[in-house]
């Protein structure tokens, strides 16, 4: 009896697929751990002289759950100290514990989860301070898990800003550092976080979500410099194409990397963790160390 050719091909091309499909995701996973390093320095017109050199350490986009191991927590958490900035910014999403998709995310918020991020971040110190602003999945995962997050950042040390700012004062000189809720809640407003700000101070604003840069065209108001997180850098993205999906009516523009709009300018990480698939493509997680430097007229 003669052989099947026209099965075997068949079977040989999802053999082929198979394997290729199995690569993919053998390398996307261990992109996931691959944890960089981005070292970045932005110029900054309104940059106080008292200033100049400053070191800022970013994490942002922890996921902390099933698929974002502590080990890699610790890991950034070091090559952050390791760098000893003065300041240190958490830019939001803590936890996956639900989505406005999905009832719930990996089963739901898990308190042991919660705990060993907060333990690792506990390790975070730095001369001028560490403050940190809340993500969409910190408030989706409903008010309590927000409340207990909140909680937990002030117990290690963090100044969570809410719609909030701060003043860092050196030699007399100030630099502002504002925080709001995520973007997409109702509770956000960068109205409220920059009252009582001077005009011409320089001012760098927290937002877990880029597409605040909207929203600070709209208003007309001045902010020097955002630092974001939020889009994983697209987590999968493809030669050529880029992310395939991203939640921004911006396209690819905040997807990942140092964005100018004008004057102001835009540093947006991939943050560190994973959301519902276990790899990354093409887009290693990473933590940041912005150095600020005043631009020359």
């Amino acid at each position: 009896m003669k052989p099947n050719l026209h099965m075997t091909r068949r079977a040989f091309i999802r053999l082929c697929m198979l394997g290729a499909l199995t690569l993919v995701c053998g390398k996307g996973f261990l992109n996931s751990r691959n944890l960089e390093l981005v070292r970045l320095k932005v110029r900054l017109k309104r940059l106080p002289s008292a200033f100049d050199g400053l070191k800022m350490g970013q994490i942002t986009d922890i996921h902390a759950g099933p698929l974002v191991p502590s080990e890699l927590i610790r890991e950034g958490v070091d090559l952050i100290m390791a760098n000893r900035p003065d300041v240190i910014v958490l830019t939001g999403d803590f936890v996956s514990g639900a989505t406005r998709i999905l009832w719930t995310t990996y089963g739901g918020f898990k308190e042991h989860h919660y705990r060993y991020c907060m333990k690792e971040l506990g390790r975070l110190k730095a001369p001028l301070g560490v403050f940190a602003v809340l993500g969409n999945h910190d408030f989706w995962s409903g008010p309590e898990v927000t409340a207990k997050v909140t909680r937990g950042l002030e117990g290690i040390g963090a100044r969570v800003l809410r719609n909030a700012a701060v003043s860092l004062e050196t030699e007399s000189q100030q630099l502002y550092v504002v925080g709001v809720d995520d973007y997409w809640e109702g509770s956000y407003s960068l109205s409220k976080a920059l009252k009582g700000i001077p005009e011409d101070a320089c001012r760098i604003l927290l937002s877990h979500n880029p597409d605040v840069n909207q929203d600070i065209t709209s208003l007309n108001t001045s902010i020097d410099f955002v630092i974001s997180g939020h889009t994983h850098g697209g987590q999968i993205v493809l030669p050529f194409i880029g992310a395939p999906y991203l939640p921004s009516p911006f396209g690819q523009k905040y997807r990942a990397g140092l964005v100018r709009d004008g004057a102001r300018q835009t540093y947006v990480s991939r943050g560190l963790g994973l959301f519902f698939v276990p790899f990354r493509l093409n887009c290693p997680p990473d933590v940041s160390v912005i150095t600020l430097n005043q631009e020359q007229v």
